[in-house]
Formats: C-alpha cells, structure tokens, sequence
C-alpha cells in the first residue's frame, strides 16, 4: 500500500479504514504499520475523530523573577487524549465482536487508522465507551471510544522510520 500512493499530497477523508490488531500479534518491523496481515479492519466506518496531541503547562514563575508580572509556562507532560470512531452497527461482525471483548476484559490494545494516502496512525489504547445511536431513518451506528496510552506512531513517525529502514 505504501508507496503506491502520494504521501506528500492533501487527501480527502473518504476511503480511511479503521483496523485492530490481531490478538497474540505484535508489530515487529516498520512495515507492519503499513501491511494488513497482522490487523483486522472494522467496517463501516462512519466518521473518525482521531487522537489529539496535547502537552500540559507547567507553570514556571518565581518570587524573584525580573519579569514576574509575566507569566511563564513549560512544556510537560504529552498525552495522545482519545479516539472516537462511528461504526455502522453490524453486531455479527468479528471485529466489533472483538471490541465489545475489549471493552469487557478491560484490556489495552493496538488500533490503526489508515488514511487514503497509504499512512497510518498507530495508538495502542483501551475501549472506556460503547454507545449505539438509533435513529428512524439511519443505519444504527455503534460509537468507540478509545483512550489512547502512551505515545502513538503518527503518519509522520511511520514515514520517517520507512525512510530510514528502520
């Protein structure tokens, strides 16, 4: 999939995928990010609302300062926040199966949204919210939220370590 595609060009939304790891998978090589083999792709996705990267401020002021009119901050600590995916509510699919799953053994996991232009974000993470919207005249849709842990592998990182062979 990589490669085929041009990376450095703006793309529309339509044609992202949302995809789990397989159970007892792990990503071993850069080009695991890339490939399908190891990922189940959940479908019927609706609408993404990815990860926000956000970094906390801490305040940096003292007594003595010269300027302690002015406040001053520092950059502390970073979090990936939470992903909300919509899903066409498809209760006999594998893969929302193994979401519901999830949700109930309260474990951490490795989700992928994939972009049309072949790069994907990498955030492991653990199910805190499953909700079903039902409406008269729309598919039944079925909302994921995932509270990303730790520090993702963006579309950048991932080009940047393909780059470099890593």
């Amino acid at each position: 999939m990589a490669g085929t595609l041009d990376p450095t060009k703006a793309v529309k939304g339509a044609g992202t995928t949302f995809w789990r790891l397989n159970d007892g998978e792990t990503i071993d090589v850069v080009d695991d990010y890339f490939q399908n083999t190891k990922w189940t792709q959940l479908a019927g996705v609706r609408e993404i609302q990815g990860a926000e990267l956000t970094c906390e401020d801490e305040e940096d002021n003292y007594l003595d300062d010269p300027e302690a009119d002015w406040a001053k901050t520092s950059p502390g600590q970073k979090s990936s926040g939470e992903s909300t995916i919509t899903l066409v509510w498809k209760p006999g699919e594998a893969g929302q199966q193994q979401l519901v799953t999830d949700f109930e053994n309260g474990v951490i996991r490795t989700y992928r949204i994939m972009f049309p232009n072949g790069t994907p974000d990498i955030y492991p993470g653990y199910i805190n919210s499953l909700g079903k919207a039902v409406t008269i005249k729309e598919k039944i849709t079925r909302t994921v939220k995932i509270k990303n842990v730790g520090k993702p592998i963006t579309a950048e990182d991932a080009l940047i370590e393909q780059a470099a062979g890593v």
